[in-house]
């Protein structure tokens, strides 16, 4: 839509899905409120705020997979497909790959996107640089534990991701995670997205949160939720290998689930068609599709914001809308969607 209407309906940011409004005029946003519309609306929807991709690989977006490819053939370190790509690829190439990535991102209505970016300091460097306001959860390149490489990364870097406990020596990733969280930075892992893992030993590692959990127990679930560990899944991703992602279980066992799109090259970084395949999924297994609004926005409240100051943030640049005036998650994410531009004298009241 163009030029100058009110829209009245709800608001998701840090805070959930809340009522609210936004007045735009000549096609910019220039109030965006919590509460009644202040004027008759024209139109209805669902005003994105804070929207965080909560895992993604983005420097392989630029590489082509053949197909019937196993996980770990693609991604198993250190010579899966996409980690010799990785090794292969110019600067050029992967900046220019993390740098679409980015924009893309940010068109599909994500704040932020959290990304596990191989290469060590060299890769942090070179995708801080590409996207800035990404945030960045850096991989030691040193089979063996290096604090000077571990110290170079978490300068550049908001933390520390890495592959799951299966692909590395517990030893070296328990000096890793202490390291960052001297450092108070987030420490995160992927957790038993081939097989299922030690969720004690994960936990002892004080993790921000940890990524898929297909093959999790529903005990392993619940040791999550009471630790307060969120736990990020990527159904899209987890489906091209035939995984399922727990999300029903994990409502259950009462654990918080954040959202992520996994690696640029399995699909573009659309976190609002990842949050449709969410609802969807949750539905399919008996779950809550609902739970879809605060997967979009978990990591904002409990995570990021301590690293980045990005909930319920609206500065210049634009914000996503959905148009409709059905509010649940598993008709909203179906709807028409528009990104509206943001002046800087934009009026918050949320």
């Amino acid at each position: 839509m163009e030029g100058s209407y009110a829209l009245e309906g709800m608001v998701l940011g840090r805070g959930g899905l809340r009522p609210g409004y936004m007045l735009v005029e000549d096609g910019t946003a220039v109030e965006v409120g919590g509460g009644d519309c202040p004027v008759e609306p024209d139109v209805h929807g669902v005003i994105l705020t804070g929207v965080v991709n909560g895992h993604t690989h983005c420097a392989d977006y630029g590489l082509s997979i053949p197909p019937g490819m196993s996980l770990e053939g693609l991604v198993a370190p250190p010579d899966g497909l996409k980690h010799r790509y990785l090794r292969e690829a110019s600067d050029e190439e992967l900046s220019a790959s993390m740098a679409r990535f980015s924009a893309d991102s940010r068109a599909s209505g994500a704040s932020a996107f959290v990304d596990f970016r191989e290469g060590g300091l060299h890769g942090c460097t070179l995708l801080r640089a590409a996207a800035p306001d990404a945030v960045i959860l850096g991989r030691p390149l040193s089979p063996e534990f290096d604090p000077e490489e571990v110290a170079g990364i978490l300068e550049v870097a908001d933390g520390i991701g890495i592959s799951s406990v299966s692909d590395m020596d517990r030893g070296y990733i328990e000096e890793v995670a202490d390291m960052a969280r001297e450092e108070r930075k987030a420490f995160a892992i992927h957790v038993s997205e081939r097989v299922r893992e030690d969720i004690d030993f994960v936990l002892s590692l004080d993790p921000a949160f940890v990524v898929h959990m297909c093959e999790a127990t529903d005990d392993d679930l619940a040791k999550c939720a009471e630790a307060e560990v969120p736990i990020v899944v990527c159904p899209t991703s987890n489906a091209y290998f035939g995984k399922v992602p727990p999300i029903a279980r994990a409502e259950a066992a009462g654990a918080d689930l954040a959202l992520g799109t996994d690696n640029g090259m399995l699909r573009t970084p659309d976190i609002l068609d990842e949050a449709r395949v969410f609802a969807e999924a949750a539905a399919r297994q008996g779950g809550d599709p609902e739970t879809t609004w605060n997967a979009l926005t978990c990591l904002s409240g409990k995570i990021l914001n301590r690293v980045k100051d990005i909930s319920g943030h609206i500065g210049t640049g634009s914000l996503t809308v959905l148009l409709t005036d059905d509010y649940s998650a598993s008709a909203a994410f179906c709807r028409g969607r528009e990104a509206v531009r943001i002046d800087e004298t934009c009026k918050v009241r949320l």
